[in-house]
């Protein structure tokens, strides 16, 4: 059985397609057998004029049209395809919704940031280390969504319209940075460290290696600090050329490190972990419970 998620995000586009390592658990970890990321920033146009350009819709035209065949080529059993905050956002996302699924035969779901984190939760909670307090943090081009764990149940969850793309385009606005502040006061986390940061999305998986954290251990605040302190001392190029990171995410990933370290000076968090896990994790084993359970 071969499952299929195409994820449509503010700053690239991703296909993954993977198969579960045990077909008679429903609990159980999945291989990878292809994994495709395109570098198409909808998030740019979106957050400055509202809509999708003609080129970028044409390109993720081109793109699904790409993704569809390779998953015909792999004898994908099923799929998803989730589109987020830049899809959310814009003006035209239906309409290019509809000429997506006429022209490919793909159904896009534009969900909601609560849909995500709870897709994006459905990955990590076997990854979690313990049942003790979580704030998990996702964040992307478009978005952040941030959740309240404990005993691996969501307790509090918001979605904020603050991310990497907005960030740098200077499109994030005061009034939500404010809500955001406003929100995790009312967390009431204590301050002495207990409760632990779990941190999603490629950019923080990418500071976490270049600290030289391992991936089950947990980075604590001053790495973070310094390390994307690092980052914004380096210019573009090298970036690219001497942490060999791909040239979109060296654009944003210094803003997806500020995003984190706000979040976590607020709130008293000294570590935070990083899976590599995220949405199309979580859409996969959304996906493989369902057909386990229809057996």
């Amino acid at each position: 059985m071969k499952i299929a998620a195409i994820d449509i995000g503010s700053n690239a586009i991703r296909l993954y397609i993977a198969r579960p390592l045990h077909e008679d658990l429903i609990d159980t970890d999945f291989k990878s057998v292809e994994f495709t990321r395109l570098p198409l920033r909808l998030g740019d146009d979106v957050f400055k004029t509202k809509e999708i350009s003609k080129r970028k819709y044409d390109l993720l035209l081109k793109a699904m049209q790409a993704f569809a065949l390779l998953m015909e080529i792999y004898n994908v059993d099923q799929y998803r395809v989730c589109a987020t905050s830049a899809m959310r956002d814009a003006e035209n996302g239906e309409k290019l919704a509809r000429d997506i699924r006429k022209t490919t035969g793909l159904k896009i779901d534009i969900i909601t940031g609560k849909e995500e984190s709870r897709l994006v939760q459905s990955a990590i909670m076997d990854w979690l280390p313990g049942k003790s307090t979580f704030l998990h943090i996702d964040v992307g081009g478009g978005s952040t969504e941030i959740s309240l764990t404990r005993q691996g149940k969501i307790k509090l969850f918001e979605s904020f319209n603050i991310g990497t793309v907005r960030m740098r385009e200077g499109k994030v606005k005061a009034a939500e940075i404010q809500r955001m502040k406003t929100w995790l006061s009312q967390l009431n986390l204590p301050s002495d460290g207990s409760v632990k940061a779990i941190g999603t999305g490629g950019n923080i998986v990418k500071l976490h290696q270049l600290a030289g954290t391992q991936l089950r251990e947990a980075m604590n605040l001053h790495h973070l600090k310094s390390t994307n302190a690092y980052i914004e001392s380096l210019s573009h190029h090298d970036r690219v050329y001497e942490l060999k990171l791909n040239p979109d995410r060296a654009e944003v990933i210094n803003h997806a490190g500020d995003i984190y370290i706000r979040i976590m000076e607020q709130c008293h968090i000294h570590e935070i972990y990083a899976p590599n896990l995220g949405l199309k994790d979580g859409m996969v084993r959304q996906l493989w419970k369902k057909h386990f359970r229809m057996k």
